[in-house]
């Protein structure tokens, strides 16, 4: 079976935490860091200037921002109206919560685009990147 990755950032410990545990109740996501070689060279070559945001990639699909966020709590087999509920106030609680966590507010772009040709080959590369230190700073 082949896994769906899910791209966040992992620069803190919540979010490495947090990527931890949802790792540990999903046989079908595989969590891997935003900040990671090979995830900015997937990013440069789907999307040239890589996004700071929320990607699930699924197949020949690509999901970014609130598009994302369905697909990952569907894929957790979080109840529908509590998924709609996430889709429908992610893209206005993002930014502001983007800037307060992370620092910045995630890319403004959201939906599901068809997986370039050119990014295919760095699918592999992202899917030996998954492990998720949780104990670093």
């Amino acid at each position: 079976m082949t896994r769906t990755l899910l791209i966040y950032d992992g620069r803190t410990r919540l979010f490495r935490a947090a990527a931890e545990a949802i790792s540990r109740f999903t046989e079908t996501l595989t969590l891997v860091p935003w900040e990671s070689d090979a995830v900015q060279a997937f990013l440069r070559a789907q999307f040239g200037d890589p996004p700071f945001a929320l990607v699930l990639i699924d197949g020949d699909a690509v999901h970014v921002g609130e598009a994302a966020v369905g697909r990952a709590l569907d894929d957790l087999d979080v109840a529908r109206p509590v998924t709609d509920l996430v889709e429908q106030l992610y893209p206005a609680v993002a930014a502001p919560f983007g800037r307060v966590v992370h620092g910045k507010a995630p890319a403004d772009i959201h939906g599901t685009f068809r997986l370039d040709d050119t990014a295919k080959a760095h699918i592999e590369p992202l899917r030996r990147v998954h492990t998720i230190p949780v104990d670093s700073e």
